[in-house]
């Protein structure tokens, strides 16, 4: 799984995340995940709600011009964006759609399920098959 690379969110993030995700139901819910990358481990510090632009169930996109601040907010920060959240109205896997844009965003792309409430994260991998790169899940460390 992942080559050893993980992510850890602590359990007052997954709450944070958790709430997000209910609040935003039936839509997909979104957030910048900002922190440190400390060795095979990236280490999520701060989580940036977004809105989903598209005010899809099956989908999302988070405004330019929103990413935009929350870079800046990030540099401000002296973090650097580790992640990107959102939810899934079904199982917790990467649509192909996912798959697109995780190969452009390859930072760690956690995922939550509306309907087993479970969680998955995955990375696009620098291995290459095809002319593609693979998509590999990666562990969710949860610290206290």
């Amino acid at each position: 799984m992942g080559n050893g690379i993980s992510i850890l969110v602590s359990r007052g993030q997954i709450s944070i995340l958790d709430e997000f995700v209910r609040d935003n139901q039936p839509l997909e819910a979104c957030a910048i995940l900002l922190g440190k990358r400390e060795s095979n481990a990236f280490v999520i510090k701060e989580i940036v709600p977004a809105q989903n632009r598209d005010s899809s169930i099956v989908r999302f996109t988070i405004d330019d011009d929103m990413l935009f601040e929350i870079y800046k907010l990030a540099d401000k920060k002296n973090l650097s964006v580790v992640g990107i959240f959102h939810s899934h109205p079904s199982e917790p896997y990467p649509s192909s759609t996912d798959k697109s844009y995780m190969k452009v965003n390859p930072v760690p792309w956690i995922i939550k399920s509306t309907t087993t409430d479970e969680m998955r994260c995955f990375i696009s991998s620098d291995q290459v098959n095809d002319n593609e790169s693979q998509i590999e899940e990666i562990e969710i460390k949860i610290r206290d």
